[in-house]
């Protein structure tokens, strides 16, 4: 391992003095990594930096899930019920018909809920799994194919942590924005209570694919370095990741991605219940977390300043 003090550039604040806080993160190809804090704004991020062939290798064809895979219907309404919350939030900040961004969009399926609730959707994913869907672009967020200024609302949900400069892309996510419109960006707290029970064996490190590990004051420093500073909320709850990432983080082998490795892309109903039933017991401690902000997620609405 290299010196902890090794001269890298922090991608928050550009310092090149850090200090070595995880170390031996061993990978399922048995690649070798490490977590260093900068010293200067405390952001803290994955070393080395892998290439992008490297990379290559762990985002494999089961990482983003097509909407076709999702073939369980009480799964798909367990779904929507955990992602209620976030209609409800969008309800507050614009009305329906108003035109909204999922940034990092994935299978498509938030997308598809709000066309369902009226908004005028759009996805972005440079993966996207959905092809020749007119309202899903293939792209990436510093070439959207959207006019500046075009967006009422935008979504990034755990999108910043895998981007190898989070800040300039959402300085580029932020142009999109209509002058007080909103920015909802969700990643995983690396300041929450599993984080700091699980150490190394907590879910959403997810080593090496997630390059960047935020806490709440480090994810507010960058929205003010990408040019905005108006945060109107941050939570630190969701129904979709916080019980879940608990439960993985104890048994990882229900993963839903390696089990639909295991099984030619299908997630059988036996496992999925049982997946299920174990977030439902954790809950308590999930919202136990999030009510004294250190949940297993932190989410941020910023308001772009009008002009």
């Amino acid at each position: 391992m290299q010196s902890a003090r090794e001269n890298i550039s922090c991608r928050l604040c550009g310092a090149k003095d850090h200090q070595l806080i995880l170390d031996n993160l061993v990978t399922k190809y048995h690649d070798s990594f490490a977590l260093k804090k900068c010293r200067n704004c405390s952001y803290v991020s994955t070393y080395p930096v892998p290439s992008d062939q490297l990379l290559r290798r762990y985002y494999d064809q089961n990482y983003w899930q097509s909407s076709e895979t999702k073939t369980h219907v009480p799964l798909n309404t367990f779904y929507k019920w955990r992602m209620a919350g976030i209609v409800s939030d969008i309800r507050q900040y614009a009305k329906p018909g108003s035109k909204i961004l999922d940034w990092g969009c994935g299978d498509g399926s938030f997308v598809k809920l709000l066309r369902s609730h009226g908004y005028d959707c759009y996805g972005l994913d440079a993966y996207a799994a959905e092809q020749d869907v007119p309202y899903i672009v293939n792209a990436t967020i510093d070439k959207p194919g959207f006019s500046e200024n075009f967006f009422d609302i935008i979504t990034c949900f755990h999108v910043l942590e895998h981007l190898k400069s989070p800040k300039e892309s959402l300085a580029n996510a932020f142009k999109l924005l209509k002058a007080n419109g909103v920015m909802i960006v969700e990643v995983p707290n690396f300041d929450s209570l599993g984080s700091r029970l699980f150490g190394k064996r907590w879910q959403p490190l997810q080593i090496p694919t997630h390059l960047s590990h935020f806490t709440p004051q480090t994810l507010h420093k960058l929205s003010q370095s990408a040019g905005q500073d108006q945060t109107v909320k941050t939570a630190f709850f969701s129904h979709r990741i916080s019980p879940s990432a608990l439960v993985l983080s104890v048994f990882p082998s229900l993963t839903p991605k390696r089990i639909r490795a295991k099984y030619e892309g299908r997630l059988p109903l036996t496992q999925g219940v049982v997946y299920l039933f174990l977030q439902l017991l954790a809950y308590p401690f999930a919202i136990f977390g999030s009510l004294i902000h250190r949940g297993e997620i932190v989410r941020i609405y910023v308001r772009k300043s009008g002009s």
